[in-house]
């Protein structure tokens, strides 16, 4: 008899060890709608420990582990209908391939909405060299020159981004980027994408990584060319 009741109440404190776990798990794991499934199971736990002390049942915790799990369920619910409504066309996916490859489909769909493709023919100027530019460019298809004070310094190509340095810091070009051939590029006006951060700050995070990757890449390339020309 003594041993059926030492059992039983060591159960809220192995539901509360439980709950604990999974809930540093969900703070591990990437993808968001996990966190949530194992934030809805850990809080489940510790609900039902509330519920099994001695001396009576927890109300307030059970009601506040109550409250997190509808919360939780409902942004899951949420979730999992936009995944559904987050396919992507084959262009989509491979520019996410390669410029996105860690960033989840909810938000790479979110930031191409916010975007509209162009083509662009051979010589086109994509950046002005010393004007501040409204739009940011990521190239699809071809390749563009940079060039500062007329005197060619590089080239971008497929999955790299034009425009990314005014645009990070709300400066004026330092380069003037022209199309080396025939081009498309999917275009973001730089209106439509400060409404966009104002709304989803997680997804200004992951542009901003996107973007400094590119950035490193660019500057890697840049000393190979010099370290190689002298």
């Amino acid at each position: 008899m003594s041993f059926v009741q030492e059992n039983l109440s060591s159960r809220p404190e192995i539901l509360v060890a439980i709950g604990f776990l999974l809930t540093f798990a969900a703070f591990v794991v990437s993808d968001i709608l996990w966190l949530r499934i194992l934030t809805i199971v850990a809080k489940f736990a510790m609900a039902i420990a509330a519920l099994l002390p001695e001396d009576g049942p927890m109300w307030l915790s059970f009601s506040g582990n109550m409250l997190l799990i509808a919360v939780n369920l409902f942004h899951s619910t949420l979730l999992i209908m936009e995944k559904r409504r987050s396919c992507l066309s084959d262009d989509e996916q491979f520019l996410k391939d390669i410029a996105f490859p860690s960033m989840e489909r909810v938000f790479v769909k979110r930031l191409f909405s916010a975007s509209h493709w162009t083509e662009y023919e051979q010589g086109e100027t994509l950046l002005f060299e010393g004007e501040c530019p409204d739009r940011l460019f990521l190239l699809f298809k071809g390749k563009a020159f940079v060039s500062v004070r007329h005197r060619r310094v590089g080239e971008i190509g497929v999955g790299q981004f034009a425009g990314e340095m005014s645009f990070l810091t709300m400066e004026k070009a330092g380069a003037t980027v022209t199309t080396r051939e025939r081009t498309k590029c999917l275009v973001w006006e730089r209106s439509v994408l400060e409404k966009l951060y104002h709304k989803d700050k997680d997804l200004q995070a992951v542009l901003m990584a996107a973007i400094g990757t590119d950035l490193a890449t660019k500057i890697l390339m840049q000393n190979r060319r010099t370290a190689k020309f002298g």
